[in-house]
């Protein structure tokens, strides 16, 4: 992957023959030049990995046809930063825009440009990945913590400018969706998880970790937090629910490696309402941020969106229907997967997301700031446990469908 000795660090470090050279490296401009901008930043607590800024600019030609606002992402810098770093969501998110968004069947936003100043061999990266893997979680723990000081001390540089998408109506999982919301984001799942599901093209993607390949990093995160996560919620939890986290304990590794097990497809990772944007005239989705895409089975990314979206309360006909709903869409792709095996996969995608959500208030390695991300965090986890209220947990690995 190429990669650029000048990177900006912060918003700050942003100047007019920063974003100038930038946009004259992707032939978005010719002869002309950026004079002036502003910027505003947005998604404050809802993106937890990186900092999103809205940059309006002007251009030396004032009949200029480059885009005259744009998106900047970079790096947060809260120590965010160096969890992101550790698991390569910035440079993935990169790789995905430079080799991958202009393929995709579904609506994301356009790549102006991007710059990093190291690159990692994703080989290597997954190599690293099976590794630890393979280690106790106590020397796992030991090694994180003696990376997150490294990365501390040296920081690297990411930054991505894409379409901005202010002008669509953006999702907020604060809020929810309407039904018709809903559908649209099943459509466009359905085609992402159609065009991939089980390609040769996902297999020879290396930079694109398979879901079981963090199997003992998810669990070790859900290990140091679960305790925390308990005491502060002793007094709401339900015997049920404390049941739940005590299996999650046991088994939370190997309910990672069993979803490894599923027909794989490209999985956003993070396919949640704060990250879609709503095209009402063309009743479509945009779909963005992309840091955390995984090779794994759909109901993944179908549980992890259903877990968010609907409210607490929302009874199963309704879940079953808009279960159904997708795996239609998903036929009409090509792709054929039993109802029992799909309602499977949602089941224990929504323990899923649950094992890899509930230690994300109470660890040291990630803060949500201090107004609306924790609360959304709380709500989304009260809203998981409200899902998975009928699910058999004690059986599921071993009751696998046809």
């Amino acid at each position: 992957m190429i990669t650029q000795p000048e990177v900006p660090f912060s918003l700050q470090d942003i100047t007019v023959d920063w974003i100038t050279t930038a946009l004259r490296e992707s032939d978005i401009i010719k002869d002309e030049k950026v004079v002036s901008f502003t910027h505003k930043v947005i998604g404050e607590e809802a993106g937890f990995n990186g900092e999103v800024a809205i940059f309006r600019l002007q251009y030396s030609d004032q009949e200029s046809s480059a885009p005259s606002s744009m998106v900047l992402k970079i790096p947060t810098a809260l120590k965010n930063r160096t969890l992101g770093q550790t698991m390569g969501l910035y440079e993935k998110e990169i790789r995905f825009y430079r080799d991958l968004e202009s393929s995709i069947s579904i609506r994301t936003p356009h790549h102006y440009y991007s710059a990093l100043d190291v690159a990692d061999d994703p080989d290597v990266v997954l190599e690293r990945l099976a590794g630890l893997n393979k280690m106790p979680m106590w020397l796992i723990g030991i090694l994180s913590v003696i990376a997150g000081w490294v990365i501390s001390f040296t920081p690297r540089r990411y930054a991505l400018l894409i379409e901005d998408l202010s002008g669509y109506r953006l999702g907020d999982q604060s809020v929810g969706c309407s039904e018709e919301d809903t559908k649209h984001v099943l459509t466009a799942m359905a085609k992402l998880h159609g065009q991939f599901w089980d390609s040769k093209e996902l297999a020879g993607m290396s930079w694109i970790a398979p879901v079981a390949a963090t199997s003992k990093i998810i669990q070790m995160m859900f290990l140091q937090s679960v305790g925390k996560f308990r005491a502060a919620n002793k007094d709401t939890l339900s015997e049920r629910q404390v049941q739940l986290t005590d299996w999650l304990k046991a088994n939370g590794e190997a309910l990672t490696e069993k979803l490894g097990e599923e027909s794989p497809t490209l999985l956003h990772g993070d396919f949640r309402l704060d990250n879609i944007c709503f095209d009402d005239a063309k009743g479509e989705i945009l779909l963005f941020d992309w840091q955390t895409m995984s090779n794994g089975p759909a109901g993944m990314d179908l549980a992890y969106f259903l877990s968010a979206a609907l409210p607490v309360g929302t009874d199963e006909k309704k879940i079953n229907e808009l279960i159904e709903y997708y795996h239609q869409a998903l036929k009409n792709t090509g792709v054929e997967i039993s109802p029992a095996r799909l309602r499977w996969q949602y089941e224990i995608g929504m323990l899923a997301t649950l094992h890899r959500i509930l230690p994300a208030a109470h660890t040291n390695q990630l803060d949500l700031g201090s107004d609306r991300g924790p609360q959304m965090m709380q709500a989304w986890i009260d809203k998981t446990f409200d899902k998975v209220r009928n699910v058999q947990f004690e059986t599921i690995l071993d009751r696998i469908p046809a």
